[in-house]
């Protein structure tokens, strides 16, 4: 048994390595916040901020457009006309939730809060869902000048959204490689890192809003080369995907947008995966149009990066981890699966000269912690590697034994535990 082996079956010994998951990514770190603006500091206001800000953290966290809705309330048609006063009116809109459990959430929004505070605007964006309240409908809209900034319990939402079997989508995003032609009085430009354009700032506003860290070509002269203008309008696959190799980006968004008849028009290409994804928006306001393109975005991409809860429940996946030298190595390690949303625990297995066995307890699917660890940059994967089950299987080496009857009487048979690994990777340092 080398030193770091000694070392570390001496920390097992002690702590048992259970880690819980408590470790954000890099990627995102601001999921579980918003900041709805109010017109004063009153209960009632406070309230109706708490429960908006709520609703977007449950949308950009799930990645789900719909899993909460505002709608017009339900009218009892049978229900007996009464006289209501000013604070029993109901407003316009109403938040109404995609589950039961949802719905039931939504009127208990303060019992995810951890923090809040009234703060001048940092020019964050937040949902507008267009709710106007009976007192103020009739009156001339004031422009708030404060917003109140809240941050919700992560574990309470996160349990909340298994409940509902809906996606929790964790901070390790796949970044986004944007590759959009706007088409405005006759003539088209692409978007890229060294053009101003409101375009540009209108999808990085709504991409911040839904959790996407996107990111622009560069346009120089190697871009000029692979890639022109009419081949991101007619969307050529193969100029596309060449030009995209140098950025390394985990997902690719290809879109064009222009006016017509008075009405602007995007057409939306999204690849992540080895799929192709497209839809097409329409609306009066370019705002709106890019906020329903990047909101379907996020919606694409949580169904195939997101953490959803199984029929299986609890499940365990074996991962080797190869190229653990050190103590500093073991503890990146598990630093790192234990930051993977769909990770709930991290148990050391197996030790070797230089490679560690984890049993990772998550709630998600294989899949879901393979496409999470692809997302990082600390370990690649084995190539040839097939996933399998641990098998019991009989060896000199024992670490039990188990009763056989014979002819004879009952005998004694070796076994020892063979934990053969589902994922294999190396620790990149």
């Amino acid at each position: 048994m080398n030193c770091l082996t000694r070392v570390l079956v001496g920390i097992m010994s002690v702590a048992g390595v259970f880690i819980s998951q408590n470790t954000l990514a890099a990627s995102i770190t601001d999921l579980y916040e918003a900041e709805i603006p109010v017109l004063s500091q009153s209960r009632l206001d406070r309230h109706r901020a708490i429960q908006q800000a709520f609703a977007e953290v449950l949308l950009r966290v799930s990645g789900q457009q719909d899993v909460v809705l505002a709608l017009p309330p339900l009218v009892e048609t049978d229900a007996p006309k009464l006289k209501k006063t000013p604070n029993q009116q109901q407003p316009n809109l109403v938040l109404v939730g995609k589950t039961a459990e949802i719905a039931s959430a939504l009127n208990q929004a303060t019992f995810y809060v951890k923090q809040f505070r009234y703060q001048k605007t940092t020019g964050r964006p937040h949902i507008d869902w267009g709710i106007k309240w009976p007192e103020t409908e009739n009156k001339k809209p004031k422009k708030a000048q404060q917003v109140l900034w809240v941050r919700f319990n992560k574990k309470k939402i996160n349990k909340l959204l298994h409940e509902a079997n809906l996606p929790v989508w964790g901070s390790a995003r796949p970044s986004i490689l944007v590759w959009m032609v706007v088409e405005s009085r006759a003539k088209r430009y692409l978007l890229s890192n060294s053009i101003n354009s409101s375009t540009r700032e209108s999808i990085e506003k709504y991409a911040r809003l839904y959790g996407l860290p996107v990111r622009f070509p560069l346009m120089d002269l190697a871009d000029r080369a692979n890639i022109s203008i009419s081949d991101v309008w007619g969307n050529f696959e193969d100029r596309v995907m060449q030009a995209s190799k140098r950025y390394q980006a985990e997902a690719i968004l290809v879109g064009k947008l222009y006016q017509a008849n008075r009405t602007w028009n995007t057409q939306w290409h999204l690849y992540v995966n080895g799929r192709r994804v497209d839809w097409q928006e329409q609306g009066v306001y370019l705002d709106k149009v890019v906020e329903q393109g990047l909101s379907h975005t996020a919606q694409n991409l949580s169904l195939a990066f997101a953490d959803v809860k199984t029929d299986k429940g609890i499940q365990h996946v074996l991962v080797k981890i190869k190229d653990v030298d050190s103590l500093a190595d073991y503890s990146q390690a598990v630093k790192y699966l234990s930051s993977i949303s769909a990770v709930k625990k991290v148990q050391t297995l197996e030790l070797d000269k230089s490679s560690v066995l984890f049993n990772l307890t998550t709630q998600g699917s294989r899949v879901g912690v393979m496409q999470a660890i692809a997302l990082g940059s600390q370990l690649v994967a084995e190539p040839n590697t097939v996933p399998r089950q641990s098998v019991v299987q009989p060896s000199e080496t024992t670490t039990g034994t188990e009763l056989h009857a014979t002819e004879t009487g009952v005998v004694a048979k070796p076994v020892v535990k063979v934990w053969v690994p589902d994922l294999i990777y190396r620790l990149l340092h």
